[in-house]
């Protein structure tokens, strides 16, 4: 073990319990959360901390519309080749889609989650939001219009399950 990794720990204890016994040491400052951040000030005593947490899920979903959304996501959509939803998928290269139905309705001015969502499957050159990593320009497009012809009640259960990833 060497010097370092022993006094490093010793030196953030004490910084930790002077900064106790003296009262807040300095002021804490916020940073701005990114446009589609949720993120919550969690209090510990005298100190402030940023945890990335999400509000309370608002279940204004279909839960058998989306059940059916998420057999297509499994399955003949194969969305979860591209796309990862913790949980469901781990996607290789399209975007993270955990919390997209909580994220989607500030991806687009305008838009609600849902009608953001919708043009997202349907028309995915249509808006990149920013901070979104796209893998190819035009490949989801393809897929889905050449090699899927999803019915418009199969992009309404898949629509809805992602809206459900809150």
């Amino acid at each position: 073990m060497n010097r370092a990794s022993v006094i490093a720990p010793v030196l953030i204890v004490f910084v930790m319990a002077l900064a106790t016994a003296c009262g807040t040491a300095a002021a804490v400052v916020e940073p701005t959360p990114a446009p589609t951040s949720t993120l919550v000030p969690v209090k510990f005593g005298a100190m402030v901390d940023i945890f990335p947490t999400r509000e309370p899920v608002v279940n204004d979903f279909d839960e058998a519309l989306a059940a059916q959304g998420r057999e297509l996501f499994l399955d003949k959509g194969t969305c979860l080749t591209c796309h990862t939803i913790q949980g469901t998928s781990q996607g290789l290269l399209g975007p993270e889609l955990t919390f997209i139905g909580a994220d989607a309705s500030f991806r687009r001015e305008g838009y609600t989650a849902r009608e953001y969502i919708t043009e997202s499957i349907l028309d995915s050159e249509a808006f990149i939001a920013q901070g979104v990593e796209r893998a190819t320009e035009g490949l989801m497009t393809t897929i889905l219009i050449q090699g899927l012809n999803l019915t418009d009640g199969e992009v309404k259960a898949l629509v809805e399950f992602l809206y459900s990833q809150q």
